[in-house]
C-alpha cells in the first residue's frame, strides 16, 4: 500500500501542540504518511516557550536528503525555520525541486515568542516564498510580510496581492474576523482568482497550533493530488471541525484535536452504516405503508454533536408507500433531508442524544398510541411568528422547540397543519434502531 507521503521542515515542540509533533498526527488522520526534518528544538509546553535550540544546518541538510534520496515525496511543507543559516541550506537543497511547496510563515508562538530570529525574515521572504506553491499566512503574519494594516475586506485582498508579489504562486490569509459573526480564510491564486472560505466564528479562546494543523492538513490535501481551492477549502474545514473540540492538555493554551478528522469519518461510517440496517428492515416490514403520510417520509441520523444538515444523513428522495410496505426511493447521503433533518437538529440543541428521526402521518388513533408508550407534544403551525415563516427551514426549528418547552424527554411531537401544509408527526430516538421499534409498536395496534 502506497500512501501519498508529505516532509514536513521545522522545529520540535513536546508538548505536541505544534510544530513536527502536531503535522505528524494531522498526516496520520488524513491517510498521509508524514516525513521529518527537524530545524530546532524547543523547550515549551503549552503555557510558554522558554529555549530554542536550533540545529545545526548541515544536520538539517542531510535531514532533508536522507529522506528526498530515499522516499518519493508528495508534498513538503515548511514551518519553522529560525535563522538565516538554515533558511540558506533549505533553499539551496530545495530550490530546483519539482515538489509541491507549502510555506507556513511561523514568526511568533501563541504565547508571543520569536520562533525565527529577526535578521533571517529577510531570507525568508527572499528564498523561501518564490520556492512557494502556496503560503498561509494568519492576519498578525499578513500584516508582516506585507506591510500594511488590515481591518477591511479590501485590506485583506491588497496584503495578499503584496505577499503573492514577493513570488508565491498561491497566498492564503487564514482566520480573519473581519465580518462580524464570521471567521474567514482567503485565497488568492496563481491567476489572481480571490475565494473565501467562510464559517461562522466560534467563541474559543485563544488556541495552540491551529496554524501548524492548517498549513499540515493542506499539505496533505495537495500530496493526495487536489487543485488548490479544493485542497484550500477541505483544509479549512479540518480545521474548523478540530476548533470545535479543543483539548485542554495542560494548563496553559487549548490545542487542536486532529483525530476529530479521524472521529468524524468514522461516525458518518457508522451512521450510514446502521442507518442502511434499519431502512432494509423496514423496507421488509408488512402494513409500514399505512404510517406513510401524502407527502411521504424520510428517515434521518445525525453523527455526534451535528451542527448542520450536511451532519445528518437521510433519503436522496423519500421513503415512498408502495402498497402496504415501503421503499427508499434512492439511496442514503448526507445533507440529503430538510425537513425531518432540522427537526432533529432542532431536538439535538436540547438534547444531543437524540439523533435519529422519522416522520408518519398524523392520525388521533396514532397520537394516543405513540402515548401509550412514550411522551408527546404539539406545536400549532398557525401560531408561528411571521418572521419564522419566511425563512426556509425555520418553522421546524421553532416547532421543535415549541413542543419541547414542556418536557424535554418528548419523543414525538406533532402538528395538525396549516394552510398548504400537511399535518405530520416525527418520531425521535437515540439511533435508527428505536426508531424501528417504536414503529413496530405502532405497526402492531393501529
Amino acid at each position: 500500500m502506497n500512501l501519498p507521503t508529505v516532509l514536513s521542515i521545522a522545529g520540535s515542540d513536546p508538548s505536541s501542540g505544534a510544530g513536527i509533533q502536531a503535522d505528524l498526527k494531522t498526516f496520520s488522520s488524513l491517510g498521509t504518511y508524514g516525513c521529518t526534518a527537524i530545524t530546532a528544538i524547543t523547550v515549551q509546553n503549552t503555557k510558554n516557550i522558554f529555549s530554542v535550540f536550533p540545529i545545526p544546518s548541515e544536520i538539517v541538510k542531510r535531514q532533508i536528503n536522507s529522506i528526498l534520496s530515499d522516499i518519493r515525496i508528495d508534498a513538503i511543507k515548511i514551518g519553522m525555520v529560525y535563522d538565516r543559516i538554515i533558511i540558506n541550506k533549505i533553499f539551496k537543497i530545495l530550490k530546483n525541486i519539482k515538489i509541491p511547496l507549502i510555506v507556513d510563515p511561523v514568526f511568533t508562538s501563541t504565547s508571543g515568542k520569536s520562533l525565527i530570529k529577526s535578521e533571517a525574515i529577510k531570507d525568508l521572504i527572499k528564498k523561501i516564498l518564490p520556492l512557494a506553491t502556496i503560503i498561509t499566512p494568519n492576519l498578525k503574519e499578513a500584516i508582516r510580510l506585507s506591510g500594511i494594516e488590515i481591518n477591511t475586506r479590501e485590506d485583506v485582498i491588497k496584503s495578499l496581492i503584496i505577499i503573492k508579489n514577493l513570488g508565491p504562486k498561491n497566498v492564503i490569509l487564514t482566520g480573519s474576523h473581519l465580518l462580524s459573526g464570521k471567521s474567514i480564510d482567503t485565497l488568492i491564486d496563481d491567476k489572481l482568482n480571490i475565494t473565501e472560505f467562510s464559517n461562522l466564528k466560534i467563541r474559543i479562546p485563544e488556541n495552540h497550533g491551529s496554524g501548524c494543523n492548517f498549513s499540515a492538513a493542506l499539505s496533505s490535501y495537495i500530496a493526495q493530488g487536489y487543485e488548490i481551492a479544493i485542497a484550500c477549502k477541505f483544509a479549512n474545514e479540518f480545521i474548523n471541525r478540530g476548533l470545535k473540540s479543543l483539548l485542554y492538555i495542560g494548563k496553559g493554551y487549548p490545542v487542536t484535536d486532529t483525530a476529530i478528522s479521524t472521529a468524524y469519518s468514522a461516525f458518518k461510517f457508522q451512521v450510514i452504516h446502521e442507518l442502511s440496517l434499519a431502512i432494509k428492515e423496514i423496507e421488509s416490514l408488512s402494513d409500514v405503508g399505512k404510517l406513510i403520510p401524502e407527502t411521504q417520509s424520510n428517515f434521518v441520523y445525525a453523527i455526534p454533536n451535528a451542527s448542520n444538515i450536511q451532519e445528518i444523513a437521510g433519503i436522496k428522495g423519500r421513503i415512498v408507500r408502495i402498497d402496504q410496505k415501503v421503499k427508499a426511493s434512492s439511496c442514503i447521503e448526507f445533507g440529503a433531508s430538510q425537513h425531518v433533518a432540522s427537526a432533529v437538529l432542532s431536538y439535538m440543541t436540547i438534547d444531543p442524544l437524540m439523533r435519529a428521526g422519522f416522520n408518519i402521518k398524523y392520525d388521533k388513533k396514532i397520537i394516543k398510541l405513540l402515548q401509550s408508550f412514550m411522551k408527546v407534544s404539539e406545536y400549532d403551525r398557525r401560531s408561528e411568528p411571521h418572521s419564522f415563516k419566511t425563512k426556509e427551514g425555520f418553522t421546524i426549528q421553532w416547532g421543535i422547540k415549541k413542543a419541547l418547552l414542556t418536557d424535554k424527554a418528548v419523543r414525538g411531537i406533532y402538528h395538525k397543519g396549516d394552510m398548504g401544509k400537511e399535518p405530520m408527526v416525527i418520531i425521535f430516538g437515540r439511533h435508527p434502531r428505536e426508531i424501528l421499534d417504536f414503529l413496530k409498536k405502532i405497526i402492531e395496534y393501529y
